[in-house]
């Protein structure tokens, strides 16, 4: 699905749309479960569905938000290990990787445990209850009165606190809070149908870079969690080739930070944002 789709769809039909998506990324976790790609769609699709419950001006929609966002937050260390397994496939050598098993096997083992029964048949039959009763109850077509402005006030001024905080602490919590709060954000404006609006243009590129920075974010944690682990004291080499790997993942989380400190300061002097993610490729 593209990203203009918001502004050709109703909302009802949009978020009909990423449920589907919702279902084939679970359909193809269930056939390959230890393969990140399934989940990192299924978290996208979550993420979009959240964003664009936050432009209904319907108290139950923050509701379902919330349990979107629970359900957002018990998946998210599972598909942090996931998309380690992942890099360390495409990173080690086969010796190593059949050295690291052990203890990647045992810190990651949970968090994927969790993912396969949040998933489950059961699990799964009650999340679509609560949330296609929930769509039966929106109209098919968006009112005439567009977007509400103060709930498109009240979203910049979310927007404007958490802008402040990161550029002036810099912690994670407040760069977490940045990518819910951007979508929530957008959404709103793309409800009005602005697709050439350049704060949506900066919103898009703020959320994809904030998506990858917390994505290496955990990569690099997990990576030094691994090379602590006791079963790899004797294997020297793995170790340092596993803190290599920490520090390119680092380094490439600082990259999309710059990404999107460049894109949150152009955006407050209010010019058109410049697009520097190709800086980073």
């Amino acid at each position: 699905m593209s990203e203009d789709d918001p502004q050709h769809l109703s909302r009802r039909l949009f978020l009909v749309e990423l449920s589907k998506q919702l279902e084939r990324a679970r359909d193809e976790w269930i056939a390959a479960p230890l393969q990140s790609y399934p989940m990192q769609q299924f978290d996208s699709a979550i993420t979009a569905i959240t964003s664009q419950l936050h432009s209904i001006p319907a108290a139950h929609s923050i509701k379902q938000s919330k349990r979107w966002l629970k359900l957002q937050q018990k998946l998210s260390d599972g598909i942090a290990w996931l998309i380690l397994i992942d890099l360390l496939r495409n990173s080690l050598s086969k010796k190593d990787q059949q050295s690291a098993a052990s203890p990647l096997d045992r810190l990651s083992e949970a968090s994927i445990s969790r993912c396969n029964k949040l998933l489950s048949r059961d699990e799964w039959t009650r999340v679509k209850r609560w949330w296609f009763g929930y769509l039966a109850s929106l109209p098919y077509a968006d009112p005439e009165t567009g977007v509400d402005a103060t709930a498109l006030e009240k979203a910049q001024h979310r927007l404007l606190k958490v802008r402040q905080r990161v550029l002036k602490h810099n912690l994670d919590k407040d760069w977490y809070k940045l990518e819910q709060t951007v979508g929530q954000l957008r959404s709103l404006l793309e409800s009005e149908r602005l697709s050439k609006n350049h704060t949506i243009t900066a919103c898009r590129e703020i959320e994809r870079s904030t998506t990858a920075w917390r994505r290496a974010n955990a990569n690099a944690e997990n990576l030094k969690t691994l090379a602590t682990s006791p079963e790899l004291e004797e294997r020297t080499e793995l170790i340092e080739h596993l803190i290599e790997l920490r520090a390119i993942e680092k380094l490439r989380g600082h990259k999309h930070r710059e990404v999107v400190r460049d894109l949150l300061l152009t955006l407050s002097l209010g010019r058109a944002p410049r697009s520097v993610s190709a800086k980073y490729d």
